[in-house]
This record gives C-alpha cells, structure tokens and sequence, in this order.
C-alpha cells in the first residue's frame, strides 16, 4: 500500500490514508502538524498502554509468586494440619483402644474374681462337708470307743461282783465247816480251839475287807463312768450341740493325746460340779486332739483347778497376746495323766 496516491486531483496528496492539501509550497503544514500529533498521541497512548500492558504482566508474575508461595504455604500449613489432625486422631484413637483394653481387663478381672469366688465358695463348702463328715467319724469312733470301754468296764464290775460273791460264799463255807468240826475237848482246848476259831475269823474278815477294798478301787472307774453318765448325754457331746444360749465359752480346753475317753470324761464331771461352772462342751476340732469348752457363771482360776483334778497330769494356760478383759475366749492345754489315783501330798 502507498502511503502517498494521488488522487488525480493536483491539489490534494494522500498519505497514511489521509488526504492533504498541496499548498503553494507544498503540504499543509497545519494538517501535518495535526496528523503528527495524532501519530504522537497514538504513540503516547501505545506506550501508556505498553506500560500498563507490562505493570499488568509483572503485577500478574507477582500475582502467580504469590499465588505459588500462598499455595506453598497452605499446603505447608495444610501439611502441618494433617499431621496435627492425624496425631489428634491416632492419640484419640490410642486412648480409645486403651479404654476399651481397661474395659475388657476389667471385665477380664471380674469374670475370673467371680470365678476364683466361686471356687473358693465350692472349696470352703467341700472343706466344710469333708470337716463335718471327718467329726461324724471321729464322733462315732469316740462313741463305739467309749461304748467299748464302757462295755468292758460292766464286764469287769459282772466278773469281779462274780468272783466276790464266790469268795464270800467259800469264806461262809469254810467259817460253817469250822463250827461244825468242834468236838467235846477241855476248857483250855475248847479255849484254843474258840481262839483259833476267832483268828481264822478275824483272818476271813480281814481277807474280806482287802477283797473289798480291792473291789472298791477296781469299780472306782466304773462309778466314774456311771457318774459320768448321769451329768451328760454322750451322743450331744460326741456330736456338739447348739450353744447359742451359753454363749461364747470362757475357755477352751486343749487335750493333747495320748487321748483317754474315761479320764476326759472324769475333767469333765470334775469341773461340771463346781459351782462357778454353767456346763461343759467337748468337740472335736483336730482328729487326735479332742478340746473342752467351758462356759462360766463366774470367774474362777481354772488352771489352778485342772491341776488337782486326778486325771490331768499337767496343765498351763496358753498365751495368745490377747485381753482377757475383752470377752475372747481363754486357750488351755491339758495332758492326761497315766492313772487316775489320787496324787500324793508332799
């Protein structure tokens, strides 16, 4: 495209596609200067927009900087976020597991408490069946013991009732035959005669009182036996009746073996006759070791009393550390002695 056509007419010149006068001495210098300064003006406003092209760019290169850092740094802090978050969660869900774990440890505890219990409950009632069914046998033990022996005793009191009646009857027959054989003799033989009569008597006599006492010291343990029987029931002793009534007993008496049915049964005779004692009790709590519980209506000092009974050999009181004063019940310990005759005095 020519900037410069003319138009067929002399007097006018286009250029740039604007058309200008000719004038005498050329253009027109009026329209040049308005179409300079158009041009200029353009070229201001290109500029302008130039600079306000180019403050946009940099301000969008600042703009995506700071998008990138602004981005670098949400995803720094959303990052952080995360983690936080993911600790608080993984902490949450720690302490959550731990509760459950302390909840099924608890459960844990209680079933297998619940079951020692139940264990422990079944063992103590077996224990306290095979306690009950071992004093069963030993009362009865005792009992067929005692009955032996008591048994034995009345045989013995039969035997030897027999045997002084025999020996009465043979001193009657011997004393008959002597005062038949007299015969008519002197003064002086029939007064020998009178006194050896009167010796054999008084021999007979004194035969028959040794007979007796004799007797007397054999049926002692039978009378003891037969006195014990009167001041108790064997079978509520041997299988221990309810003491609610009498309380809790004062003292209990511990009988260390070798264990003697007769001679615990004379203690037991001995002590039901003082007057400070309300009543006796004897139970079974170790298999060769019998114990004697005693109820007071007031005190007395028993082991004093214990040692001049016969049949105990030796007493002493045991020792718990605790005050008598508070209502507990005072422990004993007692041995048999090796015969029931009275001790001698020294």
């Amino acid at each position: 495209m020519n900037i410069m056509n003319n138009s067929g007419k002399d007097s006018v010149v286009t250029l740039g596609g604007r058309e200008f006068k000719r004038v005498k001495n050329g253009l027109d210098e009026a329209e040049i200067t308005s179409f300079i300064n158009e041009l200029i003006k353009e070229r201001d406003e290109l500029a302008q927009s130039q600079n306000h092209i180019a403050s946009l760019t940099k301000l969008a290169e600042t703009t995506i900087v700071e998008a990138d850092r602004l981005a670098k740094q949400i995803k720094a802090e959303a990052t952080e976020q995360a983690k936080a978050e993911s600790a608080a969660i993984v902490d949450e869900v720690r302490e959550q597991a731990q509760q459950m774990a302390e909840k099924e440890k608890a459960e844990i505890l209680k079933m297998a408490n619940e079951k020692a219990h139940a264990i422990i409950s079944q063992a103590e009632k077996q224990s306290r069946l095979l306690l009950e069914s071992k004093k069963d046998k030993i009362r009865e033990e005792l009992r067929n013991f005692a009955n032996q022996q008591f048994g034995y005793l009345l045989e013995k009191l039969e035997s030897l009732k027999q045997q002084a009646a025999a020996m009465q009857a043979d001193f009657d027959n011997k004393l008959s035959h002597a005062e038949e054989e007299k015969m008519p003799e002197t003064a002086e033989t029939a007064g020998e005669k009178s006194a050896e009569t009167a010796a054999a008597a008084d021999d007979g006599n004194a035969t028959a009182t040794k007979e007796n006492k004799v007797l007397d010291e054999l049926l002692k343990p039978i009378e003891d036996v037969r006195q014990t029987e009167k001041s108790f029931d064997l079978a509520s002793i041997l299988q221990g009746e309810d003491r609610t009534e009498l309380g809790e007993p004062q003292w209990e008496i511990e009988i260390l073996p070798p264990v003697d049915i007769t001679k615990i049964m004379e203690v037991m005779t001995h002590l039901d006759q003082l007057h400070q004692v309300v009543n006796t009790e004897m139970i079974v709590p170790q298999i060769d070791s019998p114990s004697i519980l005693v109820f007071l209506r007031e005190e007395m000092d028993l082991i004093d009393m214990l040692r001049t009974i016969p049949a105990v050999a030796y007493a002493e009181e045991v020792p718990d550390g605790s005050d008598a004063a508070n209502g507990k019940t005072r422990k004993a310990r007692i041995g048999l002695s090796e015969n029931t005759a009275p001790r001698e005095e020294k």
